[in-house]
């Protein structure tokens, strides 16, 4: 822009590009006193951070101010996150304030509280959209290190709260500048296999250091992502990472996360009783009002009926009965007939009864069967021939061919 002549407003312009475009400025963090702290009735807030050397002037806006957990105060000294821009009309340049804390508070927990508030704002952790967890999984997977004492503590409360569901490992480390992409890989897994109905996320309690894994924008993303409900249940009570605000329940320890997601078998006899309680409590009352109406039908019956209509109803009782006996006693008398006409044939064409009425069974042996035909046999041959009483064994003397009788034609 050298020997150029330019107005004010395309120079605050060019002002404002450059510094929109650094990185810088773009994201930092600024320490100072607060002075000259404002809330505007729209709900923004106003102040000055200032030091020995220079002050800035600072934006809060309303949205932003209602995510933080601290807000300035006048001669307070904090620490601000932000970006830095122009204000075109008044030429000025400002910090825009998306993060306020307390200074004496390290960069790592300043980082954190800033992705919190950004993740806050996005909805990562609004109630609304955490899922409810199943009431008794069929399988349950878990994403720890295999290693430490993690994965027995868990799989000791399962076996013995609720022995019929089914636990999967999906082996991951737990800290260290790679337990980020280890842990989605681990989480991706599970959700891979459609059987599985919840995940555990676990780890033993440690330093914040040790613990940052969890505080990651990465697997915090994945987490909201997955499928299935998922618990975490990192340290011990008094350790809070980023991931307990994302999973759709947090558990204070790995062991109360596997706790959670199941039911106690005792609990589950409990309630069982108590369902056969409620079920035979609800019988006897109904079965109480029935036996009183029946009472009630069964006294106005006795004052109300006419005794002529009583001895009608007995008189049809009684003939009804009568021909049901007839019609009883001529349907089995035509039945014993049939029967007996059939067991006749019967006996009429049973061996014995053919033998009784001089037949014989002609065989080679007894062993044989019956000869029905004078084929293959010849003069001499020793036959058998059963009657009715007893066995003779014969010789053949002859055998003669019946003579065919032809019919002339006519």
């Amino acid at each position: 822009m050298t020997g150029r002549v330019v107005s004010v407003g395309l120079l605050t312009r060019y002002l404002k590009e450059l510094i929109d475009r650094d990185d810088i400025l773009g994201d930092i963090w600024v320490e100072g006193e607060a002075s000259n702290v404002h809330v505007s009735q729209a709900g923004h807030i106003y102040f000055t951070l200032l030091d020995a050397e220079s002050q800035i002037k600072c934006a809060l806006f309303r949205k932003a101010a209602l995510r933080q957990l601290y807000l300035p105060r006048i001669g307070d000294r904090i620490t601000s996150h932000g970006r830095v821009g122009i204000y075109e009309r008044d030429g000025t340049y400002q910090l825009y304030v998306d993060v306020i804390q307390a200074s004496g508070t390290g960069i790592v927990a300043l980082e954190r509280e800033r992705l919190r508030q950004q993740l806050a704002a996005e909805g990562l952790f609004e109630p609304s959209r955490k899922r409810l967890l199943p009431v008794a999984p069929a399988v349950i997977g878990v994403v720890t290190s295999k290693d430490g004492s993690v994965w027995h503590d868990i799989l000791t409360v399962l076996r013995r709260r609720y022995p019929l569901t089914h636990v999967i490992l999906a082996p991951s480390p737990v800290q260290g500048d790679h337990a980020p992409e280890a842990l989605i890989a681990a989480l991706s897994a599970l959700q891979e296999d459609l059987k599985v109905e919840v995940i555990i996320v676990a780890r033993g309690g440690g330093s914040d250091e040790e613990l940052a894994a969890f505080n990651d924008e990465r697997l915090l993303r994945a987490v909201f992502a997955c499928r299935v409900p998922v618990i975490s249940g990192i340290g011990h009570e008094t350790d809070r990472t980023l991931i307990d605000e994302v999973a759709d329940v947090r558990a204070a320890t790995p062991t109360a996360a596997a706790e959670l997601c199941t039911p106690s078998m005792r609990e589950l006899q409990t309630g069982v009783n108590a369902l056969r309680n409620r079920l035979q409590s609800a019988y006897s009352g109904l079965l109480a009002a029935r036996r009183g109406d029946h009472i009630s039908l069964s006294t106005r019956l006795a004052h109300g009926t006419p005794a002529k209509a009583l001895v009608v109803f007995r008189a049809r009782r009684e003939r009804s009965t009568i021909r049901l006996f007839q019609v009883r006693w001529h349907h089995t008398a035509v039945l014993q007939a049939r029967l007996n006409t059939h067991v006749g044939l019967l006996n009429a064409f049973r061996p014995r009864s053919v033998l009784s009425r001089g037949y014989s069974v002609l065989s080679k042996s007894i062993s044989d069967a019956p000869l029905t035909s004078i084929d293959r046999m010849t003069a001499g041959d020793r036959i058998t021939a059963q009657l009715l009483d007893g066995t003779l064994g014969m010789r053949i003397e002859s055998v003669l061919p019946h003579l065919t009788v032809q019919t002339p034609k006519l």
